[in-house]
């Protein structure tokens, strides 16, 4: 690929994808933030449990297949030894095995001590939520027109 052809794509890139920062507030042309400090139309900031819980599941689901797939190994493996005896790839073959069934056991294990980790992040937000907010309605800011 030519430099001025690899120029250009960059260019044409840039130009799709400029880059803005946005910290917790609506872009600048759905209005910004409200007068009572809220995003304008009235939302609050709020966390959702779905991703955290879709996460546990994926990794339930993916330690299981990790067993399922252990298992699998073991059994295709199961017969081979009395046809490849006396064979050097034999013991290569064992190693492999052992080395593919840690690998498994790790992936497994890993999910099964993650699922539970990961379920219980949103019920920690939802404290820190009300916790943050209790907090944050006790602060008193004087109205537009007040005296401080």
């Amino acid at each position: 690929m030519a430099w001025d052809e690899w120029d250009q794509l960059k260019a044409s890139a840039a130009e799709r994808h400029s880059a803005q920062m946005q910290l917790n507030q609506l872009p600048a042309d759905r209005g910004g933030s409200g007068g009572s400090g809220t995003p304008a139309g009235g939302q609050d900031l709020q966390h959702s449990a779905k991703p955290w819980n879709s996460a546990a599941t994926t990794a339930h689901e993916l330690g299981v297949s990790t067993g399922t797939s252990k298992t699998s190994l073991g059994k295709g493996h199961a017969g081979m030894a009395g046809g490849l005896e006396g064979l050097a790839s034999l013991a290569e073959l064992k190693t492999v095995l052992t080395s593919w069934e840690n690998r498994l056991k790790s992936v497994a294990d890993e999910c099964d001590a993650l699922e539970p980790k990961l379920r219980q992040v949103p019920k920690d937000l939802g404290g820190v939520d009300t916790a943050t907010g209790a907090k944050a309605d006790s602060v008193k800011t004087p109205k537009v027109g007040e005296d401080k």
